[in-house]
């Protein structure tokens, strides 16, 4: 009888926590593939420019809300793609800049901002979302585009094979997803790898992704159009290894380090060097 109440005690001893463990990693999962929704302050109007509300349609079903801001005369144009979890209008004082000699066209990825679509993906799906902009560009008479991407959106831009992507700027990419997971959660010591175990069982169980393959640095060696990489040497959130990950998968890209600029702050450091830099590439290979 002893043993048998030892056997019920261990039993339960294990059990239950393990069973809270699975739990909480969905709980964290969820978290992070559903986010809250962010709406940035700022719009186009609030720089001197009107533009064109536009709503884009995945090849999945999903509606993208978009801004096109249209120049009188370039012929060129660039899709800008923002981070995780944030809207377009968080990169739009970042990049706005380039109105005065591009036409832009922003968007919301899929669960983000004004966009519809319940998960986030981490660049899996939100390749479908580029391809929409792309086609909308493409129905405007644009036969290709210069595309800048900002941290999740710079990663997206890499998974992207879409031959109409002419040139891309990524400020502050990450190289691979379950990478950049293993680092977010390194503070969780040795418990952090049966949560992002759980997690990836989780991802591939509700949305079909399977977090390993979403690997921009491995998609980057078969990219052939210009890279032009941005990266500051005091980002904590995703560390300048990555894009030094992606140039050695692909050494014809240009790699820019940004001294002393965190996550986001590139623009802010660099300065007229930043706008100077990325209209400078964008004009040599459009």
């Amino acid at each position: 009888m002893t043993d048998t109440l030892a056997f019920k005690i261990t039993w339960r001893l294990i059990f239950y926590p393990a069973l809270g463990y699975v739990f909480f990693s969905l709980v964290f999962f969820w978290l992070y593939a559903h986010p809250k929704r962010y709406i940035g302050s700022y719009e186009p109007k609030d720089f001197g420019f009107k533009p064109e509300a536009v709503t884009l349609k995945t090849s999945d079903g999903i509606d993208l809300d978009a801004w096109f801001i249209p120049h009188k005369t370039s012929k060129k144009v660039i899709v800008v793609c923002h981070g995780y979890p944030m809207d377009k209008g968080d990169v739009l004082g970042l990049t706005v800049f380039l109105a005065r000699e591009f036409n832009l066209l922003y968007f919301d990825f899929r669960a983000t901002g004004r966009s519809k679509g319940f998960f986030s993906t981490g660049g899996a799906r939100e390749v479908r979302d580029i391809d929409a902009a792309l086609e909308f560009l493409k129905a405007r008479g644009f036969s290709g585009a210069g595309a800048f991407g900002f941290s999740m959106g710079g990663a997206a831009l890499l998974l992207s094979t879409n031959p109409a992507i002419k040139a891309r700027v990524l400020d502050a990419p990450y190289a691979d997803l379950a990478g950049e997971l293993d680092y977010i959660f390194r503070p969780w010591g040795l418990w952090r790898k049966p949560l992002i175990a759980l997690m990836k069982g989780w991802s591939f169980l509700f949305m079909g992704v399977n977090i390993n393959a979403v690997n921009p640095a491995l998609s980057a060696a078969a990219v052939t159009t210009p890279i032009l990489l941005v990266h500051g040497d005091a980002d904590i959130q995703v560390p300048l290894v990555n894009s030094r990950r992606i140039k050695a998968a692909n050494p014809a890209a240009e790699l820019w380090v940004v001294e002393g600029a965190g996550h986001g702050e590139n623009w802010y450091r660099a300065g007229n060097e930043y706008e100077k830099r990325l209209k400078a590439f964008f004009n040599k290979n459009l």
